[in-house]
Formats: C-alpha cells, sequence, structure tokens
C-alpha cells in the first residue's frame, strides 16, 4: 500500500519524469529504500524530507506538503529536547497524546505553529 510519503514522491519524480533509480541516486540512498518508504514498509528517517525538498529544490507549499505526508507516513518520532524542563515536557506530550481531544491537539497545534520553521531554522 502507498503511503502519503509514498504518493508525493511519486508526483516528483513524475513531474521531472524520472524513475526511482533518479531519485534515489539524487538522494544517495538506495532504491530498495526508496521503494520501502513509498509503500510503507520502512517509515522515513529524521531529516528524509529535508533532503528531498533540498535535492529538489522544492518551493514552500510543495516543501510544506512533503512534510505532512512524511510526518503522517511515520510511527514514531524521536525528540531531542536540549533542557530538563523540554525534555519533562516531551515526555509528558508522550504519555498523554493519544488521551488529548481534537481539541486540545488543535491547541498545542496552533501554539507549535506560532512563526515556526523547520527543525527551528
Amino acid at each position: 500500500m502507498i503511503t502519503e510519503l509514498g504518493k508525493e514522491l511519486r508526483r516528483i519524480r513524475i513531474d521531472r519524469d524520472e524513475k526511482m533509480l533518479d531519485m534515489a541516486k539524487k538522494l544517495a540512498k538506495s532504491p530498495a529504500f526508496v521503494s520501502s518508504l513509498e509503500t510503507g514498509k520502512k517509515t522515513p528517517p529524521t531529516g528524509f524530507e529535508e533532503a528531498v525538498i533540498q535535492a529538489y529544490s522544492l518551493a514552500t507549499a510543495a516543501a510544506d506538503k512533503l512534510r505532512v505526508a512524511a510526518d503522517r507516513s511515520r510511527r514514531a518520532f524521536t525528540l531531542e529536547p536540549k533542557s530538563a524542563f523540554g525534555r519533562d515536557t516531551a515526555g509528558l506530550m508522550a504519555r498523554r497524546i493519544n488521551d488529548l481531544s481534537e481539541r486540545d491537539l488543535e491547541e498545542i497545534r496552533r501554539i507549535l505553529s506560532r512563526g515556526s520553521k523547520p527543525n527551528g531554522k
């Protein structure tokens, strides 16, 4: 079954008349790895979508769409807070995320989206 990330990767390739081998070479990955991401057999590693965005010089809207697709294709996330308070907050979020209402999640998302850029850059 193709993932949302897989659909976006295929769209990028089709738009540029590339084959999977071309994309794999551009990303310094194997075609089997790219295929496994597309089909959901592997979860995208941290930073993968940023590598695609950079390699293909994606515009803001396309980059944002790829980031959302990558996040939706992940089964887990790795957080590395720099402070003790950040670690406490991340731990609490991890323990409670599945118990939060949609409204609570929307509020958290709104807070996190304020003036933010990917990877804190």
